[in-house]
Parts: structure tokens; C-alpha cells; sequence
């Protein structure tokens, strides 16, 4: 009987960490498949319905931050503007977040204007030995947020969210302050 209750101790455990483990390797295979350059396998990683509702949002509540700044709360012609900024911006964050647009992505991150593939020459030779560093942490039990080390406080970060047990989604990028402020 006790070998028994070990075994689902340990088992239950296991099961623990596996499951505590998933968005780093969510996050890895999201690596692999930049690093492979291959779209689709980069396309399954997201929520694009997700990830676009929360793009428009922060975009669209930048805008009106911007717009009330600079002409008032009571003035007509912003409300008009806003409206209009609100339309545009979702078509393009649609045409963009999308899988054709991540295929569009890494195909660019591919091919240069030239029609060559970019080489060791395109970067600088400090950044060809350099790796990004960031910083991965939960944000609660079904978030989890990965920054830029080097100003994990600036606010920026990409946002996976829990979809079942196991699985994660790119599902919400957080604009840094300064990009939001734009």
C-alpha cells in the first residue's frame, strides 16, 4: 500500500512540474520555429483572434489618450477622428495579425529587397554574438509574460495564455510606455 501511495506521490508531482513547465517550452518551440523560419510551425503558436482584439485595444486606448490630449475632451472633430484612426488601425492590425502576415514576417526576415537572403554581412558583428535576454515569469495561472531584460519595468512584453492544460498561445503583446505614448 505504501508503495502505491509513493508511486501516485511521485507520479502526481511529475505531473506537477510538466504541467508548471509548458510555457517554456511553448516558448521554445515559438524559438525553433523562428530560428527554422518556418511560418506555419510559428502561425500555431498564436491566438490571432486573441492577440488582435488586444493589439486594437491598446492601440485604439493609445489614440484616444493622444487625441483627447491634444484637442480636448469637448471637441467635436475628435470624436470624428477618433472614429476614423479606431476604423483604419483595425484593418491594418487585421491584415497584419494573421497567419499570412506571420508568413509574411519571417518570409521578410528571409528575403532583402535585393531578392538575396541576408547574410553575416547585414548585421553588425557585436549583435551576431549577442543573444536577447529576457526575463519569463506567470502573471497568474493562466498568463504568462516574457520582457526584455535589459527594462523588464518599461512594461513591454509578449503575453502567452493558457489554452487547456498544457498548451500555450501567444495571445496579447503588452506595448512599452514609450511605444503607447507614440
Amino acid at each position: 500500500m505504501k508503495k502505491i501511495l509513493a508511486a501516485t506521490a511521485i507520479a502526481v508531482i511529475a505531473l506537477g512540474a510538466v504541467a508548471y513547465a509548458t510555457p517554456w517550452y511553448a516558448l521554445h518551440q515559438m524559438k525553433t520555429a523562428l530560428a527554422e523560419r518556418d511560418a506555419e510551425a510559428l502561425a500555431s503558436q498564436v491566438d490571432f483572434p486573441a492577440l488582435r482584439e488586444n493589439i486594437k485595444r491598446q492601440i485604439n486606448g493609445a489614440m484616444a489618450d493622444s487625441i483627447e490630449a491634444a484637442a480636448g475632451a469637448e471637441n467635436p472633430f475628435a470624436a470624428i477622428g477618433q472614429a476614423f484612426a479606431s476604423s483604419m488601425s483595425g484593418k491594418i492590425v487585421d491584415a497584419m495579425v494573421s497567419p499570412a502576415g506571420v508568413v509574411a514576417l519571417v518570409n521578410k526576415s528571409v528575403v532583402s529587397s535585393e531578392g538575396g537572403t541576408r547574410g553575416d554581412a547585414a548585421q553588425p558583428a557585436a549583435s551576431k554574438d549577442s543573444k536577447p535576454r529576457y526575463t519569463a515569469a506567470y502573471a497568474g495561472w493562466d498568463s504568462f509574460v516574457i520582457r526584455p531584460a535589459s527594462n523588464p519595468e518599461d512594461g513591454g512584453g509578449l503575453v502567452l495564455r493558457r489554452h487547456g492544460l498544457w498548451s500555450w498561445k501567444l495571445s496579447g503583446i503588452e506595448l512599452s510606455t514609450a511605444m503607447a505614448a507614440r
